[in-house]
């Protein structure tokens, strides 16, 4: 992936995600929940990135709100202890 800056654009990313799981689970507002995205809105492939195209390659679901920011603060962490700036690539490894 490649980190993206620009605020208005990770919102737009975040903006498709919610949809998403809005379209999925409806109203969550209230429930303690938030939707959670990847790639990261943080990233230009996050759920914008594909426009309209019925090929975006997303993943949306909600989650503990709690549990949410602490991934956005993880994340944050970890692209300021390794300097990644705006259009650098990375890579995500899930070990169990």
């Amino acid at each position: 992936m490649h980190r993206l800056i620009d605020r208005p654009k990770q919102d737009t990313n975040r903006t498709a995600a919610i949809k998403t799981c809005e379209d999925v689970w409806g109203n969550y507002a209230g429930s303690g929940l938030e939707c959670d995205e990847y790639p990261f809105s943080s990233t230009y492939e996050g759920a914008a990135a594909g426009g309209d195209s019925p090929t975006r390659r997303y993943s949306s679901r909600l989650i503990d709100a709690a549990d949410n920011k602490e991934g956005g603060t993880r994340i944050l962490a970890v692209y300021t202890a390794n300097r990644i700036l705006d259009g650098d690539p990375f890579y995500v490894t899930i070990t169990p």
